[in-house]
């Protein structure tokens, strides 16, 4: 995905959402997709995981980048 593509995106959302991708491990990968998904806030501590949790019942709104995250299984 290419600048333009992630800003016209990221355009459909409203401005004053968190932006938040998913925690753990290395390397890199391409943006797949962008949507709105519910959080709770500061609910882990462990270092690998990440900050927030998803949580369907929050009614906290964060936008979610998603890469490829491919599997070696």
């Amino acid at each position: 995905m290419k600048v333009k593509d992630l800003l016209s995106l990221l355009s459909q959302f409203p401005a004053d959402l968190d932006v938040v991708v998913k925690g753990y491990e290395g390397g890199v990968d391409d943006v797949v997709a962008v949507k709105i998904i519910n959080i709770q806030r500061d609910a882990n501590e462990e270092w690998y995981y990440g900050r927030h949790e998803m949580d369907e019942d929050s009614d906290i709104q964060a936008v979610l980048i998603l890469g490829e995250n491919r599997r070696a299984d």
